[in-house]
Formats: structure tokens, C-alpha cells, sequence
């Protein structure tokens, strides 16, 4: 049995893997690459993560096209 150190969630990543989670963003880059933003989290896939981004979501992100226009913040 393992417990998640974020949430305290208890389960059996043998048994019932989809409860297998991660509290970080997955960023889905241009290349179809992943990367997680949790320095923790070792298996960066779909599933065990709630929040997926396309990395030109993130402000400087590293697949902005070279054609972007920057957007600001209202104030």
C-alpha cells in the first residue's frame, strides 16, 4: 500500500494503478513530448495527471511560434 505525500490518498499502485495520480501539470510539448512540472513525479503520462497544458499556454513558453503575438494581462 502507498499513501500520496500531497493528498494523503492511500492505494495500491499494483491493483488499481488509474489511482496512481500526480498534483503537477503536464505540459504537452510541440514534439508530443511530456514534461511535468511536479520535480517529483517520475512517470509523466495522460492519466495520472488532472491538468494537461500545450506548452504555448505557458507565458514564455518553449514552442512559441516564432509569429506569436504576446497577449496581456488585463489590469
Amino acid at each position: 500500500m502507498s499513501s500520496c505525500p500531497g493528498c494523503g490518498l492511500e492505494f495500491d499502485s499494483i491493483i488499481d494503478p488509474m489511482i496512481d495520480h500526480c498534483h503537477g501539470t503536464l505540459v504537452v510539448h510541440r514534439d508530443r513530448t511530456l514534461e511535468c512540472t511536479d520535480p517529483a513525479c517520475q512517470l509523466p503520462e495522460l492519466l495520472r495527471h488532472d491538468l494537461i497544458i500545450d506548452c504555448m499556454a505557458v507565458i514564455g513558453g518553449c514552442c512559441a511560434a516564432d509569429d506569436s503575438v504576446e497577449i496581456s494581462a488585463a489590469s
